[in-house]
C-alpha cells in the first residue's frame, strides 16, 4: 500500500505532470522540486519547493526533514539519472542501476548489448571525423547520421551523400556529451518504426505492447519525429515467434530484474533491426492506453516500486494483452510550424471524438514554438490517444481530428506543419 507515503517528484515541467497526478490518484502525498518558482507539475503537486534537480545536498536535506518516502520522475532523462544519484545517496529504492542505465542510454553500447545475445540491430558504418576515403567508400548511400548519446530526436539527419554526410557529422556532433557520433543504413520502409515495451517484476519479464510509428515525414527524410503510432504492431507476431526470447536473455544478462523499458527497431520486410532503447517510461504515455484495454497500468506501478512497493501484482501480471484484446488504438500528434500561437479553435470538438484523459497538450494560446524546434520532440503541438475497432474507423478518426483542429499564428497563418497521409496506413 502507498496511500499516505510521500513521494519526490523531479521537475516542475509538463513531463512530470503525469507521475503527479497519477501519484496523487493512488493517495500519495506529492511534493516537486526544481529551481524555478512555477510549472504545471508544481501548480498539480500537494506542495512544491525551489530546490534544482541536481543540488543532492538540498534535496537530501528535503527528504529527511519531510520523511520522504521515495523519488520519480517524468520520462526527462536528465532527471531520471538525478533521480538515480539521489536514491543511491538516500537508500531509496530505483528501478535501475547506474551501469545499466550508461549502457542503455548509449547507442553504440546498446547496440553491441543486442549483437552479443542475437538481437538483430541496424547495420552501421565505422566512420570518425578525419572521413578517411577508404571509410567513406564502403558506404552505401543514404544514411543515417545521430549522436550516439542522443534523446528526444535532437540531432538526427538523413545523408543522400558524402557532402550532406559531413555537414551532418558535424550536427550530430554538437548534441553529443561524449563526442561521438553513430552512422547506420537507412531503411526505407515508408517511414514506419515499431516500439516494443516490457513490465519487469522480480526478474519476470512481460511482453506489454508493440506499436508501429510513422513520421512525420518519409518523402524528404527532413522530419523524423513520430507523428502516429497504431497498436498493437503488424509486427507483432514476428516479434514474439523471432526476437522476444533474446531480448528477455539480454536483460537478465545485464541483471535488470524491477521497471520498465522500451526499445525501438525498424522493420523491412521480413526482419526487425533494432538501434536505440529507453530505460525508462516513454513519453508517449502509452499506460493510457494499456490501462484503458486491460487495466495496465505501468505508471502506476512505478511509482509503487519507486515508495518500496511491488513493481507487478499477480493480477496485473494475468492481463497483460499486448494484443490490446482485440482492440485497435493510436496516439496522434500535431507537429507544428515555428511561430507564436494566435488562436486554437475545434479542441473542444476534437475533445469530443476521442477517449476520457485523451488529450496531452503541449502548447497554449500565447505559447511559441522555436525554429529550433523544428525535427525534435518539442515540435508537436498536442498528443491525442483514442481507440477503433477497424481500420476504416481509425482513418476516419484521424482525418476528422485533422479537418477540425486549426491552429494560427498571431497573424493568421496556419501553423500545421504537415497533414497526416492516412493512406499510408493502407
Amino acid at each position: 500500500m502507498v496511500d499516505g507515503k510521500k513521494l519526490l517528484v523531479l521537475g516542475g515541467a509538463v513531463s512530470s505532470l503525469d507521475v503527479v497526478e497519477q501519484a496523487k490518484k493512488m493517495g500519495v502525498y506529492t511534493i516537486v522540486a526544481d529551481d524555478r518558482q512555477t510549472g504545471v507539475a508544481k501548480e498539480a503537486a500537494d506542495e512544491a519547493v525551489v530546490v534544482s534537480t541536481t543540488d543532492m545536498e538540498g534535496l537530501l536535506t528535503l527528504i529527511r526533514e519531510k520523511n520522504i518516502d521515495g523519488v520519480f520522475t517524468g520520462p526527462s532523462e536528465f532527471n531520471i539519472v538525478n533521480a538515480m544519484r539521489l536514491c543511491e545517496l538516500a537508500d531509496l529504492p530505483f528501478y535501475a542501476t547506474k551501469k545499466q542505465w550508461d549502457i542503455c542510454s548509449n547507442k553504440a553500447s546498446f547496440k553491441e548489448l543486442c549483437r552479443k545475445y542475437d538481437v538483430p540491430v541496424v547495420p552501421e558504418y565505422e566512420l570518425d571525423k578525419k572521413f578517411l576515403p577508404e571509410e567513406l567508400e564502403k558506404i552505401d548511400f543514404p544514411v543515417i547520421v545521430k549522436p550516439v548519446d542522443g534523446c528526444s530526436s535532437k540531432g538526427i539527419a538523413v545523408c543522400n551523400n558524402k557532402d550532406e554526410l559531413k555537414a551532418a557529422y558535424d550536427y550530430a556532433l554538437s548534441f553529443s556529451k561524449e563526442g561521438k557520433v553513430i552512422v547506420e543504413r537507412y531503411i526505407r520502409n515508408g517511414g514506419v518504426g515499431t516500439s516494443v515495451r516490457y513490465i519487469v517484476d522480480d526478474g519476470d519479464f512481460y511482453l506489454s505492447l508493440l506499436g508501429d510509428r510513422y513520421v512525420v515525414d518519409p518523402e524528404e527524410n527532413n522530419i523524423l519525429i513520430n507523428v502516429l503510432t497504431v497498436y498493437p504492431s503488424k509486427y507483432t507476431s514476428m516479434y514474439i515467434d523471432k526476437i522476444d526470447s533474446n531480448t528477455v536473455k539480454m536483460f537478465k544478462g545485464i541483471g535488470y530484474n524491477n521497471g520498465v523499458f522500451f526499445m525501438q527497431a525498424l522493420p523491412e520486410g521480413e526482419h526487425i533491426y533494432f538501434h536505440e532503447m529507453g530505460l525508462r517510461l516513454s513519453g508517449g504515455l502509452t499506460y493510457k492506453i494499456t490501462e484503458a484495454a486491460n487495466k495496465v497500468n505501468d505508471l502506476a506501478m512505478m511509482i509503487r516500486y519507486a515508495l518500496g512497493g511491488k513493481m507487478c501484482t499477480e493480477e496485473e501480471a494475468q492481463r497483460i494483452a499486448p494484443y490490446l484484446n482485440g482492440k485497435i488504438a493510436a496516439s496522434l500528434c500535431i507537429p507544428l510550424k515555428a511561430g507564436t500561437i494566435g488562436k486554437i479553435s475545434g479542441l473542444d470538438e476534437v475533445l469530443g471524438m476521442i477517449d476520457e484523459d485523451g488529450l496531452t497538450q503541449y502548447y497554449f494560446e500565447g505559447d511559441t514554438m522555436a525554429p529550433e524546434a523544428i525535427g525534435t520532440l518539442l515540435q508537436h503541438f498536442a498528443r491525442f490517444k483514442f481507440f477503433a475497432e477497424n481500420q476504416k474507423e481509425l482513418i476516419d478518426k484521424i482525418n476528422k481530428i485533422q479537418d477540425t483542429l486549426k491552429i494560427f499564428d498571431t497573424k493568421g497563418k496556419d501553423m500545421l506543419f504537415m497533414r497526416f497521409d492516412t493512406d499510408r496506413l493502407k
